[in-house]
């Protein structure tokens, strides 16, 4: 049984032991990645002068979708202020039939918090959620090649 599998190049049979992180054979100068008698790599798309990409579309893209993550983050800080609403509101119905019976404001007060720290909580993860969408749409567009400095400060809202 072999341990070690000898590397060579496909194209010319140069052993590339000594060259284990080559992307381009030492000897024949042919791409290491290109399966044997296969077309070469075709140029990447964006760097083409006809690419089908326009800067415009890709910032209406991320735009959208900054436009989205706000939504979402705003919708879970609603949650979280129905969240205080609704506990407010059953504490004080607590308070008002204290009037009758001592333990109501207790109770009054137990079932605010059974229903307002769920709903609170629910506010808290969907606004999670919408501040990671942020956090991943400033990665893509921190890394788009697509993109001037520019174009990335008035996508994230920089400018």
């Amino acid at each position: 049984m072999k341990l070690f599998q000898s590397l060579s190049c496909p194209h010319c049979g140069v052993s590339l032991n000594n060259h284990m992180d080559a992307t381009v054979c030492p000897r024949c100068n042919k791409d290491l990645r290109e399966p044997v008698g296969a077309e070469p790599l075709a140029p990447d798309v964006a760097s083409s002068p006809q690419s089908p990409l326009s800067s415009g579309s890709i910032m209406r893209r991320y735009t959208d979708a900054y436009r989205v993550a706000r939504t979402i983050t705003a919708f879970g800080a609603t949650v979280k202020v129905i969240a205080f609403v609704i506990a407010a509101v059953v504490a004080l119905g607590g308070v008002a039939a204290a009037s009758q019976s001592g333990m109501l404001v207790l109770a009054g007060i137990l079932i605010a918090a059974i229903v307002g720290i769920p709903v609170y909580v629910l506010g808290v993860i969907v606004s999670a959620l919408g501040q990671t969408l942020k956090a991943t749409l400033d990665t893509a567009v921190h890394s788009s090649p697509f993109l001037s400095k520019a174009e990335m400060q008035k996508i994230m809202s920089l400018d």
